[in-house]
């Protein structure tokens, strides 16, 4: 059974002390690059955790794993904030999408 971006759940998995408003923040971020896809979305996993360690560059690291009729696209960014991590994730996956419709992988 193929399904559109429309009728994907997306998951998004959080750190437990991260902020749960970032799960929806997330799904409307992906749900973004997914709209431009106009392929069948088989599956979409989101996942972001913090690092403890304060002196720590970048410490929220987001994944994505999109399963795209088949082809699964694996993208993973650091950032400075969740929020930050999220916007960066969707810009690589955009990334992605954009050289794999112009035949570059």
């Amino acid at each position: 059974m193929s399904r559109t971006h429309d009728e994907v759940s997306i998951q998004v998995q959080l750190q437990e002390d991260m902020e749960p408003q970032l799960q929806r923040y997330a799904r409307e971020k992906i749900t973004t690059v997914l709209g431009h896809i106009g392929r069948p979305v088989l599956y979409a996993r989101v996942r972001l955790d913090q690092t403890g360690n304060p002196a720590a560059t970048r410490p929220v690291t987001a994944r994505a794993e999109i399963d795209v009729n088949g082809r699964v696209l694996h993208a993973e960014v650091s950032a400075d904030t969740a929020y930050e991590a999220v916007d960066l994730l969707q810009d690589r996956l955009q990334s992605q999408l954009e050289r794999e419709k112009t035949g570059h992988r």
